[in-house]
């Protein structure tokens, strides 16, 4: 069979783009809940919530991780759809990291050399990222039983952008917890979760999205 033969039968039974979309997206609520009650349960609001969210630094690393995980909604979007170009989504991934990476090293280049390690590493580099990889397996399931009804051609790197969608929405509301507020400890930690969440995500896309 031919790639575009292939191609047309896979979008045969695909549901129109706006019912995949919103079905994704109801599913993703029940996920955010659970990752915000376990955040609350098991590691505990911040103590200054309240006061963090009135100052631009939370807004920031908020805005960071849901633009990844909105980067990882288009990409699981248009690797669902067989045929449609996934370039667009990837370059506003690409564009926010290198944006971040860009102000975190702007940070560190302008701090005192003995700053700038603590600046890294925070107070919570050892857990962080596993923090984040865990948060983000529990919304995994709800997340890709949704995304099951697109018909990606290629599956890992689907279950990949499935995985952002998951890290970004975990790493979101990990942030009602974490203090930390140096730009270079979200470029590090906050990404290496997130990047652990895709990876997972690659290997369950390898089951999850089989034709």
């Amino acid at each position: 069979m031919k790639t575009d033969d292939l191609i047309d039968v896979l979008s045969a039974d695909l549901a129109p783009a706006g019912h995949l979309d919103r079905r994704l997206m109801l599913w993703m609520i029940p996920a955010a809940l659970v990752v915000l009650i376990t955040v609350g349960l098991w590691l505990g609001y911040r103590e200054d919530l309240m006061a963090a969210m009135r100052g631009p630094v939370f807004w920031a690393k908020a805005a960071y991780t849901i633009a990844m995980s909105v980067g990882g909604f288009w990409l699981l979007d248009r690797l669902g759809r067989p045929g449609a170009s996934p370039r667009a989504p990837l370059m506003l991934l690409a564009t926010i990291l290198i944006l971040v990476i860009g102000m975190a090293l702007y940070e560190l280049a302008v701090m005192p050399m003995p700053e700038r390690m603590p600046a890294v590493m925070g107070d919570s580099a050892q857990v962080c990222a596993p923090n984040i990889a865990l948060l983000s397996l529990l919304a995994a399931p709800f997340v890709f039983w949704a995304a099951r009804a697109f018909a990606p051609t290629r599956p890992m790197l689907a279950g990949a952008a499935a995985g952002l969608l998951t890290g970004g929405l975990a790493t979101t509301l990990y942030g009602l917890h974490c203090p930390e507020h140096a730009a270079a400890f979200v470029a590090v930690w906050y990404t290496i979760g997130m990047a652990v969440a895709v990876a997972g995500g690659a290997l369950i896309g390898r089951l999850a999205f089989r034709w």
